[in-house]
């Protein structure tokens, strides 16, 4: 189920298996995006540990690794052009799940989601923003999963 043709959404995985359902994932921010009104084409990267640590070094100058990175395109984003990328490790976010109760492909998808915030340029820097930021996604995931049923593998 998608309500927004108008973001495109590429994965990269590192590892020989999809640690998600990337059709899921893809509709689920493709319909968020909808409701944030985000267009354009992202770019996700769901990677190691490891492989995030040397991005959050390398860009934010943090030693060890994040759940989530977003790299946006420009400020704002472009209205139908490049959006940006995220990039989210999927160990981080596997030990997140177990942490809250919840299947790692969800804590991807809701940590994909935050990146997307970012995007649309909702910001976490503070208690308040980020407060905001976390309740929007919650939203988000919860009428998706209320729309579109289905497991989170």
């Amino acid at each position: 189920m998608t309500d927004s043709p108008g973001l495109d959404v590429t994965f990269t995985v590192s590892g020989e298996e999809d640690p998600v359902d990337l059709d899921r994932v893809r509709s689920f921010l493709q319909w968020a995006s909808s409701r944030i009104d985000l267009r354009g084409e992202l770019g996700i990267w769901l990677c190691t540990d490891d492989e995030i640590a040397d991005l959050h070094v390398r860009y934010i100058s943090v030693d060890g690794p994040t759940d989530v990175i977003t790299f946006p395109a420009s400020d704002p984003p472009d209205s139908e052009g490049y959006a940006g990328d995220i990039a989210v490790s999927v160990d981080t976010a596997a030990r997140q799940a177990a942490d809250v109760g919840h299947t790692t492909e969800r804590e991807i998808a809701f940590l994909c989601l935050h990146g997307l915030l970012h995007l649309a340029g909702l910001d976490d820097q503070d208690d308040e923003s980020r407060r905001t930021m976390l309740e929007r996604q919650g939203e988000l995931i919860v009428e998706f999963e209320r729309i579109c049923p289905g497991d989170w593998i």
